[in-house]
């Protein structure tokens, strides 16, 4: 069943004009059909009554919660091409809260914060769709760009990882149910000084395992064992 972010007002669904041109237009969708309407972290059967002017009424306000029980932030170092858009998709569908995009010593891509409020709002329909697809119950917050030597307090978690392609030590990743957040290098790796540095903020350096992973590769990897952990 299709599932749409909407507000519900009265009793009737609210959609934006890109999901009722999406509902009408691609799904072609009739008077009859039903689909799932996201409001306030709450999923609601809905029908529509009528197509013009749309009508949607609220059936039910289902109990669903498709959620991870720990909130999962992941700082992600700028990276090339579309690699940014790809892990946006697959971290919002492998359940974070929060994506926060960071700048270290070796990133090829430069972005500075006026660059990212510009590309933002795709960022933000990447989220959206990923949720909906994933049947989720929110869309992930999507900040940056940040230093990697002034991450902001507010975006630490109870836990806080970074994964080190050079940690000979090979410890792995543990959660529990506390906060969890993940810091992924870009394509150039850390520079020593960044890892002594985060140490020094309370990140704990771990590995991902003795294979060395593309940078989008490692996010997707490092979320699916975080979300496993949660999960089993």
């Amino acid at each position: 069943m299709q599932h749409y972010f909407a507000s519900i007002n009265s009793g009737n669904v609210l959609l934006s004009s890109s999901d009722q041109h999406h509902l009408l237009h691609v799904m072609r969708m009739k008077v009859g059909d039903r689909i799932i309407a996201i409001d306030e972290k709450k999923e609601h059967l809905a029908e529509i009554k009528n197509i013009s002017p749309l009508i949607i009424e609220v059936l039910e306000t289902l109990e669903t919660n498709n959620e991870l029980k720990s909130k999962v932030t992941l700082l992600y170092c700028l990276s090339k091409g579309d690699k940014i858009e790809f892990v946006i998709q697959k971290a919002t569908e492998l359940g974070v809260s929060r994506i926060a995009l960071v700048s270290s010593k070796y990133c090829i891509t430069k972005i500075d914060n006026q660059s990212f409020n510009k590309k933002l709002p795709r960022y933000l329909a990447i989220a959206k769709e990923a949720s909906e697809q994933s049947h989720r119950q929110i869309i992930p917050e999507i900040v940056g760009v940040y230093d990697i030597n002034k991450i902001p307090s507010e975006l630490l978690s109870d836990i806080n990882y970074v994964a080190y392609e050079k940690n000979d030590d090979n410890p792995t990743l543990e959660v529990n149910d506390k906060s969890v957040s993940i810091l992924i290098g870009s394509e150039g790796g850390f520079d020593p000084r960044e890892i002594d540095n985060l140490e020094k903020k309370g990140f704990k350096s771990i590995s991902l395992g003795k294979r060395i992973l593309r940078t989008e590769t490692a996010a997707v990897y490092a979320l699916s064992v975080i979300g496993y952990l949660l999960e089993r």
